[in-house]
Order: structure tokens, then sequence, then C-alpha cells
């Protein structure tokens, strides 16, 4: 057996030695902390001039703000305080139906597009028990549930021996005053008020919806089931009924006014559907897409709250007068509340800033007055007499 072979010997060359790691530290200034720093002598001429510039400053943000802010224009039309001219639009109960008319007049001109807002105070939209009151599978259109299902929803899951849907109080207690421009030469219209999100994915009509237009007469079958030779013809489930449309936003332009229409919900016999609670404000054809629907599902977050109606696509001059026609549903004086009308146009920060702009410029007025006085006295009593500011600069 051969002998074990010897271990090669080590190489005394120093190049093929393993490099030692430096323990030098980096030599880098901002590491070692000796980045030069910047110490400004701050004179009383410094500082004067620094407080004259930072209120002028102060004073043109705020200025700047103010001009570009929210201007708006409101009415109280229902509610505790009503004005006298107003008293036609008063209802005792929900769903009066009452028609009334109110006029705003523009203090100053208002860009387009102008937003009409409802405003409703007292409404408490953040209790615990108002704002857990629904059911989301019902809302995105989920099949097969049934009132064991729906216990989110109490005290409303049914109306009689119907299923709401959707149910809950939330759903229920939709603001439905209808508000209409009374004008020949202005457009309001009642589209893009929802977010994307809600629209596109939040919000879903039932599973099994379905609509078509149709030629024949359907006047006899509105809001009840047509023929079942109708529905067939018309490549429809049977248990369809009729309706002729009114066109425009409210049907979101699915088809003109005075088109006729075939549409078909499931269990319409024992489900009470949003555009039956409510078809002052709905369309069949719409339910719970609607984006009055969708805008009142996103809850105010204090008792006083205002949401999107509308938006006037015309700019509004100083001294217009703007009509609304306005058919009051939503009674106020239950829960002791206001309800107005609301025209606004979206400020540079979206919403009314004048609390800001007002900070901006009441503290630009102090800082520039306080300056003025430091110059004052400094001109007419002599500037304070300083060191010598060498020793500052070695230091």
């Amino acid at each position: 057996m051969a002998a074990d072979a010897d271990p090669p010997p080590l190489s005394s060359d120093p190049a093929r030695e393993p490099e030692q790691p430096s323990r030098r530290p980096n030599p880098s200034p901002w590491l070692q902390q000796k980045v030069p720093g910047y110490a400004p002598l701050l004179t009383p001429r410094k500082i004067t001039v620094a407080l004259f510039v930072l209120g002028v400053a102060g004073i043109c943000v705020g200025l700047g703000i103010r001009a570009n802010d929210q201007h708006e224009v409101s009415a109280q039309y229902g509610g505790h305080g009503i004005p006298s001219k107003y008293a036609a639009c008063e209802i005792d109960r929900a769903n009066e139906g009452t028609v009334c008319s109110v006029t705003l007049k523009i203090k100053t001109r208002m860009k387009a597009p102008v937003h009409v807002f409802y405003q409703v105070d007292n409404f408490y939209q953040n209790h615990n028990r108002y704002l857990t009151s629904y059911n989301q599978d019902q809302l995105t259109g989920t099949e097969g549930l049934d009132s064991s299902d729906l216990k989110s929803c109490v005290p409303l899951k049914k109306n009689g021996t119907k299923i709401l849907s959707p149910c809950g109080v939330i759903a229920n207690s939709m603001f439905n005053d209808v508000i209409a421009l009374d004008s020949d030469t202005l457009t309001m219209r009642e589209t893009n008020l929802a977010w994307g999100s809600d629209h596109h994915d939040r919000f879903k009509q039932p599973n099994r919806f379905t609509w078509t237009a149709t030629d024949e007469d359907v006047t006899g079958c509105v809001k009840s089931v047509c023929p079942d030779s109708l529905c067939t013809a018309a490549g429809i489930r049977t248990g369809c009924m009729g309706y002729v449309c009114q066109g425009g936003d409210y049907d979101q332009n699915k088809c003109a006014a005075g088109q006729k229409m075939l549409y078909y919900y499931k269990d319409a016999d024992s489900t009470q559907y949003l555009y039956e609670t409510f078809p002052e404000l709905i369309s069949p054809l719409v339910g719970v897409k609607s984006e009055h629907f969708e805008v009142w599902m996103r809850l105010g977050g204090l008792m006083d709250w205002r949401k999107p109606y509308g938006r006037i696509t015309s700019t509004l001059r100083k001294g217009d007068e703007v009509t609304f026609q306005i058919t009051n549903n939503f009674d106020v004086r239950s829960f002791s509340g206001k309800k107005r009308i609301v025209l606004a146009t979206a400020g540079v920060l979206g919403t009314k800033a004048s609390s800001l702009w007002a900070s901006f410029v009441y503290s630009g007025v102090a800082c520039a007055a306080v300056a003025i006085l430091f110059g004052a006295k400094g001109q007419l009593f002599g500037w304070r007499t300083l060191g010598d500011t060498a020793f500052l600069r070695d230091a």
C-alpha cells in the first residue's frame, strides 16, 4: 500500500496571501460628521427682513387660496326654522310628494361645473345601529339569500310578507326628494356622482336580472307581470314586466323617453326591490346601480352632512337666479332635522377652505406688522449695537 502523499508546502509568495480587511473607518465627511454647517448670524436687520418676507408670502398664499376657494349659496326648504317664503315646501309625513319652487340668487360668479348638493342636519348616519344595518351580499347581487341570511338588516328585513332588496335601515331611509332644474337655458346632469369603485364593484344588480327593448305594447303590464308569450317573444324569461322609459339620467341613458322595455327580476312576487321602494328616483332598469343610491350609501361622518345630487354644466354670473322645482318626500321633522339645497363650486382644495386662507392671511399680517414695528424702531432709535461677530464666525 502506497504511503500517503505529503501536503503541498505553504506558499511564501506575499501576492498570494489573502488580503486582510482594513479596520480603518470610512473617511467620508458625512460619516465622520465633518460636513460643514451653516449658522447664519441673526442680526436685527436680518430678522426684520425675514419676518416681512414671511408675512408677505403668507398674505399672498392666503389670498390665492381665497380667490380659488369654493363659492356657494344655499336655501333651507324643510325643517325647523324654514323661511316663510318656502313654507309651501313643508311636509307633515314621508312621501307626501308636495311640489314647490326654490330660487337661489347667485352672489358671485360661479365657474362651471356648479355642483348641486342636498344637505341634511341632525341626521346621525354615523350611529352604530344605523351604519351596520345592511347586507353587502344583497348589494353585490348574490343569489339564494333568504330571510335568515339577513340578520344584519334588523329591523328592516321585510315589508309585510315581502323581503326588502336591499334590506336594512340605510337603504330604506334614502333621501328621496326629487330636485329638478327649472330653466330653459341651464342643464343639470345627474351622472358621475358616486365613487368609481362603488359604481363598478360594490353595487351590482341581482343575479338573473335582464332587460330588453320591445316594439310590443306594454302599457297593460307596467308594474305587473306581462303575458308569457310577450316575454318569450322578446327573448326574456317568463314573469317579466313592462316599462315605458322616462329617458335621460333617470334611466342612465339606457333608453329614450317613451321607449317600451321589458325587464325581469327573480322572485318579484316575494321581493320588494329598490325601484319599487323609491320609484321617484330609481328606474327598474338601473336599480342599485343608481348613483343617487350609491351616494346615499356613503355615510356622513357628522350629524350635519351634504351629498351631491347633480351639477349644472354652465357658468353662473353674479345676479343670476336659479330656480329648482322640488318634490318633497323626505321628512326631516320626525328627527328635528333640516334640509337645504346648496349650489357650490369646487375650490382649489376641493372643499370650502375659509379657515385655511384666513389663517395664512392673519398670520402674514401679524408677521408683516411686527417686521414694520422692528424696522421703525431701528430707523427711529437706532439698531442695537452688536459685538465683534468675527469671534462667532471663528467659533
